[in-house]
């Protein structure tokens, strides 16, 4: 006879949250896409590279320019991302 495998979905993925591991790579999945959704699809174009390492947005462009222009609102992306994902996740932005 098979044991009873009746857990709902939502319970599950609760569970899996829990995990830190996995909570944090899902916690910079959502800074990265808020960042693509906040600098829009044209200047994501000028994007080389992105990841994140210990609350820092590493962001390697390919145009001086592009890398010039988003320094002047870094501080005012850091803000709007936080608030995208609901906790002060990201603390600086590096631009390469």
């Amino acid at each position: 006879m098979r044991g009873s495998n009746n857990n709902k979905v939502g319970d599950i993925i609760r569970k899996l949250m829990k995990n830190p591991k996995l909570a944090d790579r899902l916690d910079k999945l959502d800074a990265i896409y808020a960042w693509e959704k906040i600098i829009g699809p044209v200047l994501c174009k000028y994007i080389i590279d992105q990841k994140i390492y210990k609350g820092i947005l590493y962001v390697k462009l390919r145009s001086a320019v592009v890398r010039n222009e988003l320094s002047y609102k870094k501080s005012d992306f850091i803000i709007e991302i936080n608030k995208k994902i609901g906790k002060d996740f990201i603390t600086d932005i590096i631009l390469k």
